[in-house]
């Protein structure tokens, strides 16, 4: 690790073509941190290896003879690659015990004690405990593994470390299987958790009692607790949040909040990173150095800028573990590490390419935090800024020194900021630009004003409460001045906050406009990388989205919902329905449908059509009309009784609002087929039977969505059939035998059948009845419940039905 940091020679890398400086350039680590990305996403793409220990040992096996030839560094990248598709592997899908609690996933309840790793509050309890036993009556059986434990209503005095018993039921963490989807079992994969389970409320969840002293941990997370609660008494309800996150990494942070901190620019601030462990290093060393030139002894030893950062590494580790060891603090801590042992042994390397050590470090250890937003965010900023600043620098020095120190942190803010934007934009939708000019006024009051208060505050209150608390007090007033300064930016027109949907040929052409203007201001050969990334923005980000080329229907998998992506050449995209839960404040819209139709390319929609107003059809739609492209919406219902989270957007953004009289509208045709809207009476007794329908005939085929039609919906519309064939079927109300779906089947003779249903609703659906009928008329039922999102293309010859699976379609 020493000669790739240092950029010597190694036994790997020498040879007659001078291997060691990598290729085109790039020094060795750099390469070697490259392929072991590759072979991060390339697992997260492809299959799993069979005999996975094989194929790096082989690897390694040819490698090592030839390590001096021309062949040795691509044997080198090769193997890199290889050893983390395998880790990966390992990491995602380890080998679990015969006692793992995962194995309990079995559909039964089960009581089980556990203890508490962490705890996350809000408006439910969110635990994750190391399983212990599982109880059977009066016998304990031992288990092992980690378990996230969700609650619904209600509160229970909890604390880290604490013995509980709980009873319910457990599952395995599985993604909806939607495009652009935040993967929630690779996140949990991550923490080494494999099961999750429910307990409607948090009452039911039992403390034991202790015995035995404490460990480490659990005194660090009492001492964290009691720091909390101080800071609620010192500073009130309002600003404690905001200290809290400050000095104990806590971000219980209120949904409104954290809006506003998002859309300001600042959420950074106040979530622990390298800039609070920098300053604290900072006040640490220069105490430390005070005291360091008092001793005789240690000045005979080393010198202080040689010993001393070794020495500050502990309190800095003390911190990390009272911070709630954040992604982002740990990599500080990790190259605050890498620092001192180089300063102790005397070498030098260059920041970026100790930031690159840290990084592959922690990617050998756990290859799954690549895909943590977190993660990302923090070494794309700190790599921005030491790509950006240096050559800054440089011409900042001939500015007079009363201006070069705010020029200097106008260059960090905005290297940090293009280097983050395209993570920001690619996981959060959001481009924020009133951080440019927010964080010139926040970082200063945060930096040099409530991180050191807050931090002062927290070592002198245990010896001088009233002190304490001025302090504390002192802290949230820089924290709010910090948030009113960035809440004034944002009221300025262009600076105002956007949320963007963009498709990945956008996002990639976002990350090389950041990485252009990243490089522009460095001298040197570096300049010859312009006129090939300028050639490659032009066409990402300027030229027009592609029509579709194939007719292509996408049921994506949003649960127990309806959201379908019709994909007509000449015609363009419609979205039918958004899906939604019940009661819930899990947004579909934001979550599932905008993500997938920014994965799928989709930059505009031609109508959204909103089959009938129940909460499974209409939660999800109302991100799509405030947030993208709609040329029109289609209803069955007029404006004025429409639910008032649709009639906002419509008139804000002024989307046309059209209705439909009673029986079938033709809305457009051509020759290559057309495209037609049935609507019931809207005066049925029962909402689902005031479904629109929609029919695309096209060529030889057609496709017909039925949206929730009960019974009489059914027979309604094969009174009144559609003037064509119907090749492609959607069962109505995701597959309930109350709608006779079979009805449809045998007199429209359709040659595929499909359903949007959710995984393990509490409905049965689609019901047996309904599958066994199905099959008996040769059809076998796909939906959404069981093969996540599906797709279905015609290119003239039949419908062929590809499923959403690991990143693609397959």
């Amino acid at each position: 690790m020493s000669q790739l940091l240092s950029g010597r020679n190694s036994p790997g890398c020498a040879g007659p073509t001078n291997f060691h400086s990598g290729i085109f350039g790039m020094p060795l680590l750099a390469l070697v941190l490259t392929a072991f990305v590759t072979g991060i996403i390339a697992a997260d793409y492809g299959p799993a290896l069979p005999l996975p220990l094989l194929w790096p040992s082989a690897l390694a096996a040819f490698w090592f003879p030839l390590r001096h030839t021309r062949a040795g560094l691509p044997l080198l990248l090769g193997l890199c690659v290889v050893l983390a598709w395998v880790q990966y592997q390992r990491q995602l899908t380890p080998p679990l015990s015969a006692h793992h609690v995962s194995r309990l996933a079995n559909n039964y309840e089960h009581t089980i004690e556990g203890r508490i790793r962490e705890i996350q509050r809000g408006d439910s309890l969110r635990i994750d405990l190391e399983a212990e036993h599982l109880f059977t009556g009066r016998s304990a059986t031992p288990l092992s593994g980690r378990l996230r434990l969700f609650t619904g209503a209600g509160e229970a005095d909890l604390r880290v470390g604490q013995r509980i018993r709980f009873r319910g039921r457990l599952r395995l963490p599985e993604p909806f299987g939607t495009p652009g989807e935040f993967n929630y079992p690779r996140y949990l994969a991550n923490r080494k958790i494999f099961a999750t389970v429910y307990v409607d409320r948090a009452e039911r969840i039992v403390p034991l009692a202790e015995n035995g002293s404490p460990t480490l941990n659990q005194r660090i997370s009492a001492l964290r607790r009691h720091t909390g609660k101080r800071i609620d008494e010192a500073v009130g309800n309002e600003r404690s949040p905001l200290v809290r996150a400050l000095v104990i990494g806590d971000r219980q942070l209120k949904p409104e909040l954290r809006r506003q901190l998002s859309h300001s620019g600042l959420s950074h601030l106040f979530a622990l990173s390298g800039l609070h462990l920098g300053l604290l290093g900072l006040f640490l060393y220069l105490i430390g150095n005070c005291l360091y030139r008092r001793s005789e002894i240690l000045l005979l030893m080393a010198p202080p800028g040689r010993l001393l950062p070794l020495l500050l590494l502990p309190p800095l580790w003390f911190y990390l573990q009272l911070s709630g060891n954040a992604l982002s603090t740990q990599r500080a801590f990790f190259m605050a590490v890498m620092a001192a042992l180089l300063l102790f042994l005397g070498r030098r390397t260059r920041p970026l390419q100790t930031l690159m050590a840290v990084a592959l470090l922690l990617l050998c250890g756990s290859p799954l935090v690549f895909f943590e937003p977190a993660w990302q965010l923090s070494m794309a900023g700190v790599a921005g800024i030491l790509v950006f600043l240096p050559a800054c620098q440089d011409r900042l020095a001939k500015f007079p020194r009363w201006c070069r120190r705010p020029c200097e942190m106008a260059a960090t803010t905005l290297a940090a900021t293009l280097a983050t934007a395209p993570v920001i934009l690619g996981h959060f939708h959001l481009l924020a630009p009133a951080g440019l000019l927010a964080n010139l006024l926040a970082v200063p009051l945060i930096g040099f004003g409530a991180v050191p208060l807050g931090l002062a505050g927290a070592l002198v209150d245990p010896l001088f409460p009233v002190f304490g608390t001025i302090l504390y007090r002192l802290c949230g007033s820089f924290c709010e001045a910090a948030l009113q300064s960035g809440e004034l930016v944002t009221r300025v027109p262009w600076l105002a906050p956007r949320t963007l949907y963009l498709a990945p040929r956008q996002l990639l052409g976002t990350a090389l406009l950041s990485l252009f203007l990243l490089l522009l201001p460095r001298p040197g050969p570096r300049r010859r990388l312009f006129l090939p990334l300028v050639l490659l923005l032009v066409p990402l980000l300027l030229l027009p989205a592609r029509s579709p080329r194939t007719l292509t229907l996408t049921a994506l998998s949003v649960g127990h919902g309806d959201a379908l992506l019709l994909s007509c050449p000449e015609r363009g995209h419609y979205l039918i329905d958004g899906g939604g839960f019940y009661g819930s404040s899990f947004d579909v819209g934001a979550r599932l449908v905008a993500p997938a139709l920014a994965r799928l390319g989709v930059r505009s929609l031609e109508a959204v059509v909103l089959t009938h107003d129940h909460p499974d059809h209409r939660l999800g739609l109302v991100e799509i009309l405030n947030h993208y492209p709609v040329k029109a919406f289609w209803s069955g219902l007029a404006f004025a009784e429409l639910h008032g989270d649709l009639r906002e957007p419509l008139l804000r953004r002024g989307i046309p609002h059209r209705t439909f009289e009673p029986g079938w509208t033709l809305l457009d045709r051509n020759e290559t087929g057309s495209l037609a809207l049935h609507t019931p009476c809207q005066r049925q007794t029962r909402v689902n039977d005031r479904s629109l329908a929609l029919y695309l005939h096209r060529g030889q085929g057609g496709l017909l969505l039925t949206g929730d039609l009960e019974l009489q919906g059914v027979i309604d519309l094969l009174e009144n059939p559609p003037q064509g064939p119907v090749t492609l079927l959607q069962i109505p109300h995701h597959g309930s035998r109350h709608s006779e779906p079979w009805r449809l089947v045998a007199a429209l003779q359709p040659e595929q059948v499909f359903a949007s249903t959710g995984r393990y609703n509490k409905y049965g659906l689609p019901h047996d009845e309904v599958i066994a009928i199905l099959r008996e008329h040769d059809h076998a039922l796909h939906h959404t419940g069981k093969d996540g999102t599906l797709r279905f293309r015609n290119d003239g010859d039949g419908w062929r039905l590809q499923r959403w699976q690991k990143g693609l379609f397959r």
